[in-house]
């Protein structure tokens, strides 16, 4: 079982990095590591969804997070600090990436938005828009001048972050799950949902290789900084690395028939490989020879994203927390906060409340809070729902389907809501599609809705 440090005992000098360290017998080179990129001292706690992704500045200090919640969260890596919040996107956002310089950050969401987000600045200083349905991935070149995206169109583009410009389109005949820039200067690599990755020729959109990497469907697909190696998983749950030059399999790699891969990172040298499974279990393995390193259970439930801290000391993960958690991969430590520190946890009455309506209610707290002084969800809060009109709640981005509607939320209209189907209702709104035909089972969720906005 892994340990936890409290941060209360890593103190911000280098003297007492040494005594944490040697009391947990880590090496020399891990130390000489923390020295340059800090010590990580705490869970980031804040986003109100589940995290997508998890992203890393080339230079280590930055850390940032794409969410459930439609927001993208900038922290300071060292001190597991939040510095900003980005609202821009109307839906769930998938991928997040830094740019070359590691000030600016990319975004792409279930909007089919690519947003670039500057130095300063809350609003997004630039969108990138083209994607006829969800953008599933992001990716910028090394130098600075280019983005990828890839979507559920079928397509990937390339853009000019200079101009803003679309310059080129690579269509593929299934969803694309990754896309990563290749090795050399001229090289794009677009892996799909039917296990297929193939690498195109920027410049002209010429397919130059195609590997069919994984017979029951690719899950991701995540590349080297350099772009030299690949990593892929797969409904077959088997993990690959591939030398994106030749399209040769350098190893793979299956704990057990059961264990399903869906997240992984590669280190930035390509050495080594994080794989994040539905079971909670994070692997960290060496990529050339696909042997286990260290194993370490992160989560309760599937580990949704994963990242390498830049030194490779250190592995980011995200899951059904709700917060990115720090773990030494070393030790298998968990960087962690004290329990006094910690903030209140969310109370969630449903799960073991008898009323009826407690069960549907589960799926309304997966997007909504109780109260305004909950963390943001993906949906408004409920306080003060009945008699509320919709589209009110102060600095929540609606729809403009809500933000224009003249519908007063009472018994009757969230009942409505349901019967009908939110898409019907309220025609553009971002709620999902979602209904139900049972009559006794809508008033049950409704009078259960009720009865926890009196307490």
């Amino acid at each position: 079982m892994a340990r936890s440090i409290d941060r209360n005992q890593i103190a911000p000098d280098i003297a007492m990095s040494k005594v944490l360290f040697k009391k947990h017998a880590l090496a020399a080179s891990v130390m000489a590591g923390l020295a340059l990129s800090g010590a990580p001292r705490a869970d980031m706690l804040g986003h109100g969804g589940v995290i997508r992704a998890i992203a890393v500045s080339s230079g280590g200090s930055l850390a940032a997070t794409a969410s459930f919640d439609h927001s993208v969260r900038l922290w300071q890596f060292d001190e597991q600090r939040a510095l900003q919040v980005f609202n821009g996107h109307d839906a769930p956002v998938n991928a997040v990436t830094f740019l070359a310089d590691s000030r600016r950050l990319v975004s792409g969401s279930a909007d089919g938005t690519v947003l670039l987000w500057g130095e300063k600045g809350v609003g997004p200083a630039a969108r990138f828009q083209a994607h006829q349905g969800r953008v599933m991935d992001v990716a910028t070149s090394n130098n600075g001048r280019w983005l990828l995206s890839g979507g559920w169109d079928r397509k990937a583009f390339l853009w000019n972050l200079k101009t803003g410009e679309k310059t080129q389109q690579y269509d593929v005949p299934h969803p694309v799950l990754s896309v990563a820039f290749g090795p050399g200067a001229d090289t794009v690599i677009v892996a799909t949902r039917d296990g297929r990755i193939r690498k195109f020729r920027r410049s002209d959109s010429t397919i130059l290789a195609t590997v069919s990497a994984h017979d029951l469907g690719l899950t991701q697909m995540r590349a080297s900084h350099d772009g030299e190696r690949l990593i892929s998983i797969g409904l077959d749950n088997v993990a690959r690395i591939w030398n994106a030059r030749n399209f040769k399999l350098v190893s793979q790699f299956t704990p057990n028939p059961e264990s399903k891969p869906v997240s992984s990172a590669l280190s930035p040298d390509g050495g080594f490989m994080l794989v994040g499974y539905l079971d909670g279990q994070l692997l960290h393995l060496d990529a050339a020879r696909g042997v286990v390193l260290r194993e370490i259970k992160v989560e309760k439930g599937p580990v949704w994203a994963v990242a390498y801290s830049a030194n490779a000391q250190f592995a980011l993960t995200a899951g059904p927390s709700e917060r990115v958690k720090v773990w030494h991969l070393k030790s298998g430590d968990r960087i962690q906060t004290s329990a006094e520190n910690e903030p209140s946890v969310r109370a969630r009455p449903w799960l073991d409340d008898p009323h009826p309506g407690a069960l549907l209610f589960r799926k309304c707290a997966h997007c909504h809070a109780l109260s305004a002084s909950e963390s943001q969800r993906a949906g408004p809060h409920f306080e003060g729902l009945f008699g509320r009109r919709s589209g009110s709640v102060a600095g929540y981005r609606y729809s403009a389907a809500l933000r224009g509607s003249p519908v007063t939320w009472t018994r009757e209209s969230v009942a409505a809501l349901f019967r009908t189907g939110p898409d019907v209702f309220m025609p553009g709104t971002k709620m999902p599609v979602q209904k139900i035909n049972d009559e006794q089972s809508l008033a049950y969720l409704v009078d259960y809705l009720a009865r926890l906005l009196a307490k």
